[in-house]
């Protein structure tokens, strides 16, 4: 018989950028599938707006530093009186509060996700946050998961590895209609086709990476042109587009926000690139959660062999992988694509497909292998799946998130 859990969700985020966005959607999954969610964070923030809106219980914290005293001892009574069976925590401010609260209060399974790819130091509080205050770590890439297991010295069962949880629209714009009003858009001929970058562009090797890749990729197939979707400053924007005046390809660059919608940007595309990933980009989170968007609605992607993006791009079966910073492969990577259009299934490939539910490669990352994983932990698994299993949408791969109910310590 299945049960039912109050969780308690926190952040001490104010923006709505991709590590709310995440948030959220986990908060309207378990929603779904029936459970009793509290979100504690600040007040009249889009988070806070958003989830009150879809009928989730909200209490508002600023989590600042001079207010310590006053906002633990409301969670201690808020913790006290709520009684959540699991508290998840979503940021660094509100963890190390909400954690040591609910150990007091022997809350019975207490969950840490670490969103961001930063180093952290092994500070005092950061050693009982993720040695003592918690039970189990979620990270969003297996490389900041090998790091936080190294640097806390942690066992395997108690970290693990999960890219952003992302909610699939009931239906996907038309491609050659995307493609069409993106063209409207930029102002171009409506049988104008896209090569796709979302993130926000910054001055550094992997923009000039791709803009050189592309002015290959251009003289070999003159009817593309190049889209980087993003919020860049005047500065790098203006860095990028003197960048392909350089390059002469400045009529087939173009610029646009990022929208609150992706799904037609992503669908007007004929190949989503990720020309590179670094442990301090500021847009780290939201570079992977696009290129798993992309891949949710059948785009074809390439991105770079580095160990940041390794777990969710598996070269010639999820996409194509080049080496970083390597203009001609890419070019060569990017021109494949384009060209074999019979091969983009096959990028996308065996580890996610529409109709699968698990992984039917054994040898598959984390984020597939980790159901079967998983089952085992606990006799108490039946028809539900831990919030560190994968689960597959309908209609592509991708990560749901579910607290682990089956490992709550009773």
């Amino acid at each position: 018989m299945r049960t039912f859990y109050k969780i308690l969700h926190t952040t001490y985020e104010t923006r709505w950028g991709a590590i709310e966005k995440r948030i959220y959607n986990e908060l309207v999954w378990m929603k779904e599938q029936g459970h009793n969610l509290i979100l504690v964070c600040p007040k009249d923030t889009p988070l806070f707006i958003k989830a009150k809106e879809y009928g989730i219980k909200v209490y508002g914290i600023d989590f600042k530093p001079l207010s310590i005293i006053k906002n633990y001892n409301f969670l201690k009574n808020f913790l006290y009186n709520e009684k959540p069976d699991i508290i998840h925590t979503h940021g660094k401010q509100d963890s190390r509060m909400a954690l040591y609260a609910a150990r007091k209060l022997k809350v019975p399974l207490r969950i840490l996700s670490f969103h961001n790819d930063y180093r952290i130091r092994k500070t005092p509080w950061n050693r009982m946050a993720y040695n003592r205050f918690c039970h189990y770590i979620f990270t969003g890439s297996r490389h900041t998961t090998t790091y936080l297991q190294k640097l806390f010295k942690l066992k395997d069962m108690r970290a693990f590895t999960m890219p952003a949880g992302i909610i699939d629209p009931e239906t996907l714009p038309e491609k050659t209609e995307a493609r069409k009003m993106l063209a409207l858009e930029l102002g171009l001929d409506p049988e104008t086709k896209f090569i796709g970058f979302s993130g926000n562009p910054v001055k550094g090797k992997g923009i000039s990476t791709l803009l050189g890749a592309f002015q290959n990729v251009k003289a070999r197939l003159p009817g593309f042109h190049l889209v980087i979707s993003g919020e860049g400053t005047n500065e790098a924007v203006n860095w990028v587009k003197a960048l392909a005046m350089e390059l002469k390809i400045e009529e087939s660059i173009h610029f646009t926000s990022e929208k609150e919608d992706p799904w037609p940007f992503l669908r007007a595309i004929d190949c989503h690139v990720l020309p590179s990933l670094h442990i301090k980009d500021v847009d780290l989170t939201q570079k992977r959660q696009s290129l798993l968007s992309a891949m949710l609605c059948k785009t074809p992607v390439v991105g770079p062999g580095t160990e940041l993006v390794s777990d969710i791009l598996i070269h010639e079966k999820i996409g194509l992988v080049y080496s970083e910073f390597n203009l001609s492969d890419l070019a060569d990577k990017i021109f494949q694509t384009l060209q074999d259009e019979t091969s983009h299934h096959g990028h996308l490939g065996q580890g996610y497909h529409p109709d699968l539910q698990s992984s039917p490669d054994p040898a598959g990352p984390p984020l597939i292998s980790g159901l079967s994983y998983f089952k085992s932990l606990s006799p108490l698994v039946q028809d539900q799946v831990s919030e560190a299993s994968a689960c597959f949408s309908r209609s592509s791969f991708f990560f749901r998130q579910v607290p682990l109910f089956s490992l709550c310590h009773k």
